[in-house]
């Protein structure tokens, strides 16, 4: 169902997640040695899984959302490997990830049997977090439709990477936050006019930040360190 609202508590975890995400950035970029940057990072990944399955569930158009994340995939993917120093295709961005976890869970939500196709891809190329990223959207998924389902499979899914990627475990203190917001705790939302359209901005501008951060990170990198 689409809602015409602004939820401030949706806001709010999206600001964690973009806030902590830049963390991540500059310790993977700037202060490789700061481990703590990395350790407050974890928590971004699972808020930006979990705000997908928020989009999905309140688009008018899905084909549009998977576009403009693929899209913005494509654009960041310079960026991305310039700020990483990785080669071009030695990874793929988060937005492939969430593009691919978008498409995973739609599918699943539709009964659809080729719903494993996505997670077939995960394997097959690098995507950042890989089959653990979809994985960890369609606990999301999950965790929107029954909460101890969901939360039990989180568990479980980063326990059975806990040995090959210890620190992605710290991802369950943002568990918290999800579920505040879950239960509606943290719901609080002002519905539009009829005629009410949001500013494109607001629209775009975690799209725009993320190429756009690590751009500037990269020539930080370039001509300070």
């Amino acid at each position: 169902m689409y809602l015409r609202g602004f939820d401030s508590g949706r806001e709010l975890l999206k600001w964690v997640a973009i806030i902590t995400m830049t963390v991540d950035h500059v310790g993977a970029v700037l202060y490789p040695d700061f481990e703590v940057l990395r350790w407050i990072g974890r928590l971004s990944f699972p808020l930006f899984a979990y705000l997908l399955v928020l989009g999905m569930e309140n688009t008018r158009n899905i084909r549009k959302y998977f576009t403009r994340l693929f899209v913005f995939a494509l654009i960041s993917q310079v960026p991305f490997f310039l700020a990483v120093d990785y080669a071009p295709f030695e990874s793929f961005n988060i937005f492939f990830t969430l593009s691919f976890g978008l498409l995973f869970v739609y599918l699943f939500n539709q009964g659809s049997v080729i719903a494993f196709v996505p997670l077939l891809v995960s394997l097959a190329l690098p995507f950042d977090y890989g089959v653990y990223g979809l994985a960890t959207i369609g606990c999301m998924y999950m965790l929107r439709k029954n909460t101890n389902f969901g939360v039990t499979f989180l568990f479980l899914l980063n326990a059975l990477f806990l040995v090959a990627w210890n620190t992605q475990f710290l991802s369950l203190f943002a568990l918290p936050l999800i579920l505040l917001h879950n239960n509606g705790s943290l719901t609080r939302t002002t519905n539009f006019s009829a005629d009410f359209k949001m500013p494109a901005w607001r629209k775009y501008f975690f799209y725009v930040y993320y190429p756009l951060h690590l751009f500037l990170l990269y020539l930080l990198k370039v001509y300070f360190f």
